[in-house]
């Protein structure tokens, strides 16, 4: 008797760490994208826009408040929106087994150039947002230059001639800007490099001297 019991609590406690181990993957899912493993979304989405109403409060709140609030170490925000150039190409000419690749290679290549406190995200298809906590434009721009010049650089073993590029849009938090008016911003921003020949950086506030 006492064997079985003791049996039965073992099955037990390996049903429960099973069952654990599910929901640690469900939840997981739920905040990372499943193939370049970049946090998801919904994920991005949330947590910006939580940092964009603590940056709003910081900007309203009396002298004395505002001082005591900025310790959190951060008064602006900045997206960078990337876009990998001619994406759909590289799917047409070496199917998508090799473009899943690109995608994660590309995405592992943006988030090795980011601090610890910023946040990628996988936005759909082959766009990547990222935030930068505390980065004016001037910063984030001069970030998704560096990362430009990384991702143009890297070699895929599976196809030795293909060379990929991407195209970036930037802009900054200001005072009264939702998370949907930013992304606008960094996606009209994005347009026009790409609409000015690709693999190139455009700000926001300079978007209209591109040609």
């Amino acid at each position: 008797m006492f064997q079985l019991i003791k049996r039965k609590r073992k099955d037990l406690a390996e049903r429960v760490k099973k069952l654990e181990g599910h929901i640690y993957d469900l939840e997981t899912n739920l905040i990372h994208d499943p193939l370049t493993g970049l946090k998801a979304r919904a994920f991005f989405e949330e947590e910006v826009s939580t940092f964009l109403q603590i940056i709003s409060q910081q900007s309203e709140a009396p002298t004395g408040v505002s001082e005591r609030k900025e310790r959190f170490g951060f008064r602006n925000l900045s997206i960078i929106f990337f876009d990998i150039d001619h994406f759909k190409k590289v799917n047409d000419q070496y199917g998508h087994d090799v473009g899943d690749k690109v995608l994660i290679k590309v995405a592992q290549a943006i988030q090795s150039c980011l601090r610890t406190g910023d946040t990628v995200a996988r936005w759909g298809g082959e766009e990547v947002l990222a935030s930068l906590l505390g980065a004016n434009e001037q910063d984030a721009s001069a970030k998704a230059e560096e990362i430009r010049e990384m991702v143009e650089k890297l070699v895929f073993p599976e196809a030795p001639e293909l060379k990929i590029t991407i195209s970036a849009g930037v802009t900054a938090s200001e005072k009264g800007l939702d998370l949907n008016s930013l992304i606008k911003r960094a996606d009209q921003a994005l347009y026009n490099a790409k609409n000015s020949g690709r693999n190139k950086v455009v700000s926001y506030s300079n978007a209209g001297d591109t040609k």
